[in-house]
């Protein structure tokens, strides 16, 4: 989306949180040119050229305040992109952080309405040259290279009147760049262990002015990654408690202090450190509780949310434009939920039956469709909130035999109207885990959830000589030793930079 487009929404809460930092109508312009020169250096030609790395310093100096102020929302900005949090129906677009994940998961199966734009992701047979794994490298590492150019220029305010402004700035901004480089891990990184030698991806703390890249950074170690987004977060944290906390946030389209404390306790969740998920998620809960059925229905029934249930931590506005769901959500989605996985849904019921989040037997070739409608139109996309951080704090009491573990799994069954229960041991552990597949369907967690586990996707309904007519999928079994459960680098970016190391396998 371009940010032109995104400012001029003036009905947006987003717009209305930020609007002490549209003053300048002129700097909007300017960082305007930087944003689409920043997007323009990661277009390659078919003939795979180099990057053109000539300085545009003149389109990146921040020379007032209010530049600093209007760099952050061009941090924003970014993840409303069609790469990341966007997505529309057929698009092909990499959807990387909502609908992507879904539809490489075992949850949904292509539909027969599918154009076939997502297959080669959905199969897992994506080669290094594939647009889509591109835009997954490329669009995190724009953003980083906004950040870094706003904290390049940030330190002089972080004095005087600005001072408390500044670093509340700062602490969004390394917020930020540290969810960036963690989504990029989580892609591209073979390997989730907290001291993992596996390598992960370059983090990037120098801006340069073209891009993230244009410095030919070494891949660090995934031990490396997290030491840096874990300084990150807690500085950024420092930060909060220094400048006060985000002011204006009734949207939730903002970073705060409890945004940064959900960031972390997902960074710990991947890196299996349970005692830090419980205690993490335990101070993001207890300022942001789950919400009642009725809430957290309503959380996805608006294209936009003027006072979000407690439910939400931190939403990307829908600003008039982002469809965040287009492949896995709605009448024109080209990925249905899977008969195994509506079985799920009907047992459980409460609130997963409810029309505003699921509908069942849906119009559609060849066969009856269960649809996900979370996300069927225009609607911010919540990429933080309470149902994710009451599950992983359940699975890490479970896993540190803590008997508290089933009073968080039966809170969350009693807010979703669903059945409790008095499960113990692996039974626990295994209800906990279904009902994550259901409390988060089609908001971007299942693929990353089978990688970090068992690495092995069968589909039931994959089409074959013996069932034709059962979905557009016809790679039935994805076992451990696939390649593509790790992304590998974008050839362009190996051949520019020599100090990339591809994946295995590619």
């Amino acid at each position: 989306m371009s940010q032109t487009k995104f400012v001029t929404n003036t009905k947006s809460q987003f717009a209305n949180s930020l609007a002490e930092i549209n003053k300048n109508q002129h700097m909007k312009n300017k960082i305007l040119i930087a944003s689409i020169f920043l997007v323009s250096i990661t277009l390659f030609s078919a003939c795979h050229k180099q990057l053109d790395t000539k300085p545009e310093g003149q389109l990146t100096e921040l020379t007032t305040f209010d530049d600093v102020q209007n760099a952050l929302r061009g941090c924003y900005d970014g993840f409303q992109s069609a790469n990341y949090y966007g997505n529309t129906s057929n698009s092909g677009n990499p959807s990387g952080w909502s609908a992507l994940p879904d539809i490489m998961g075992d949850d949904f199966v292509e539909s027969f309405e599918s154009l076939g734009n997502w297959n080669t992701m959905s199969e897992m047979i994506y080669a290094t040259d594939a647009p889509i794994v591109q835009g997954l490298f490329r669009q995190p590492y724009e953003i980083i290279t906004r950040v870094n150019n706003l904290l390049k220029f940030l330190t002089p305010y972080e004095t005087g009147a600005t001072a408390n402004e500044a670093k509340r700035i700062k602490a969004q901004a390394l917020a930020i760049r540290a969810h960036a480089h963690f989504d990029l891990l989580r892609y591209f990184a073979s390997d989730y262990g907290r001291n993992a030698t596996a390598l992960g991806v370059p983090y990037i703390t120098t801006f340069d002015p073209t891009t993230a890249l244009s410095s030919f950074p070494a891949r660090k170690t995934v031990k490396e990654n997290y030491d840096a987004i874990y300084e990150d977060l807690n500085n950024a944290l420092v930060s909060f408690r220094s400048g006060g906390n985000t002011t204006s946030n009734t949207s939730r389209n903002l970073i705060d202090s409890i945004v940064v404390y959900a960031m972390r306790t997902r960074v710990n969740y991947y890196a299996s450190q349970w005692s830090a998920v419980v205690a993490d998620a335990t101070i993001a809960l207890n300022a942001r509780p789950i919400s009642n059925t009725s809430n957290f229905v309503t959380s996805f029934t608006a294209a936009g949310e003027a006072a979000p249930a407690t439910e939400i931590y931190w939403a990307i506005p829908a600003d008039n434009a982002l469809r965040p769901g287009g492949s896995t959500s709605g009448t024109s989605a080209s990925y249905r939920v899977t008969t195994a996985t509506t079985a799920i849904i009907r047992s459980l019921g409460g609130a997963y039956i409810n029309t505003g989040i699921t509908r069942f037997n849906q119009s559609g070739i060849g066969v009856s469709r269960t649809l996900c409608w979370k996300y069927p139109g225009i609607r911010s996309f919540k990429v933080y909130r309470a149902g994710e951080m009451m599950l992983m704090r359940a699975e890490a009491k479970q896993r540190l035999a803590d008997v508290t573990a089933l009073s968080d799994l039966n809170s969350l069954r009693t807010e979703r109207g669903v059945t409790n229960g008095s499960e113990t041991g692996v039974n626990l552990l295994n209800a906990i885990l279904q009902l994550r597949r259901i409390e988060l369907l089609g908001e971007g967690h299942r693929w990353f959830d089978i990688k970090r586990s068992t690495k092995t996707i069968v589909r039931a309904e994959c089409s074959s000589a013996s069932v034709p007519s059962a979905s557009r999928a016809s790679k039935c079994t994805i076992n451990p030793s696939e390649r593509g459960w790790t992304m590998p680098i974008p050839f362009n970016d190996i051949k520019v930079n020599a100090n990339l190391v591809q994946n295995p396998g590619y």
